[in-house]
């Protein structure tokens, strides 16, 4: 089947599954998650050629680098002013508690010190952006607490990428197109940190905004797809399950650690942890360089997209429902 085909129906079909997300009021990294592993399906991928794979992968990896230089854009770095003090206590335990974990956990199972880093890693992530969506819509972004996240959401991010690119350059694993394809992405999310202007976006980067969103992005998350095996995930369940402990356990722990050291009450500090819990494009960028440099099997790559479809999932029901329960406890 000609390409172009497929490139016009993976659009269409990610297009639609987004379009009906928001509807559903479903975070978007999610709907393209989803979108992204239903194109990856065995049978649609027998209908392509090596040679269709290819592109598509190629053209994924493009998207990769939109998605990172949106992400540098979203992450609003004028709000790194606020609440910093608490922000750092929040982002150091949050992504400190869940890598500890992840790694010892992973490592005393029998995996090896760069695979159980890089679990340790990608569970320590927060997806900034897709916190900033859910804030947004429940009216909160601006409050202290939706600052707080926010600003925490930032640090971690950071501090995830450069604990990341540390590991490959010890790991001494050379792998041209990919380390070339890291190198660009890091270089990506600042460039789009630096595009920023106040905070405020002007009319020419919306506009690529929603053309990379549209047309690009979409490709990155069917790689993904492609590379995601959910026949994996059988004779390995016992991995997702751990994943998914650690995440959870970790993100929601690490902000209740740090009451002695604040004025937040308890509630706040739970809250904080579930919006900590969402993870998004950096996560899954990390995991599938990781992969494809080898750094990680397959069984631990398809566990980490299905838990960040999870946690990232879980967070807007979570923080709706306090909010109705406990309309002040954001101030």
């Amino acid at each position: 089947m000609n390409i172009l085909i497929f490139l016009i129906g993976f659009l269409l079909i990610s297009y639609m599954i987004t379009e009906v997300g928001k509807l559903l009021k479903i975070p978007q990294v999610v709907t393209l998650i989803i979108s992204g592993i239903f194109l990856g399906m065995p049978y649609i991928r027998s209908l392509m050629t090596q040679s269709d794979i290819n592109v598509v992968m190629n053209i994924g990896d493009f998207g990769l680098l939109c998605l990172m230089f949106l992400a540098g854009i979203e992450t609003k770095s004028s709000l790194l002013k606020k609440e910093f003090r608490e922000a750092t206590w929040v982002s150091l335990f949050a992504a400190f508690i869940p890598f500890i974990l992840g790694f010892v956990i992973f490592y005393l199972l029998g995996y090896t010190i760069y695979i159980s880093l890089i679990v340790g890693i990608c569970l320590s992530i927060t997806a900034e952006a897709t916190q900033a969506r859910v804030l947004m819509d429940v009216n909160k972004l601006k409050s202290k607490i939706g600052t707080l996240i926010m600003e925490a959401g930032i640090i971690d991010d950071i501090l995830g990428l450069g604990i990341f690119i540390l590991i490959t350059f010890i790991s001494k694993n050379i792998y041209l197109k990919e380390d070339l394809l890291l190198g660009a992405t890091i270089f990506a999310f600042f460039v789009g940190v630096m595009m920023q202007k106040n905070g405020n976006h002007n009319e020419i980067i919306r506009k690529v905004e929603k053309i990379m969103y549209v047309a690009i992005v979409p490709f990155f998350f069917v790689s993904m797809g492609l590379h995601f095996d959910i026949s994996s995930l059988h004779p390995n369940k016992n991995i997702l399950l751990i994943i998914l402990i650690i995440a959870f356990t970790g993100k929601i722990l690490g902000p209740l650690l740090i009451k002695p050291f604040n004025k937040l009450s308890w509630k706040q500090l739970y809250l904080i942890g579930w919006a900590m819990n969402s993870r998004g494009a950096i996560e899954l960028a990390l995991a599938l360089i990781a992969f494809r440099t080898k750094l990680i099997p397959l069984e631990i790559y398809s566990s980490l997209v299905v838990m960040a479809l999870i946690t990232t999932l879980t967070f807007p029901f979570v923080i709706t429902r306090m909010i109705k329960k406990n309309p002040k406890i954001m101030n």
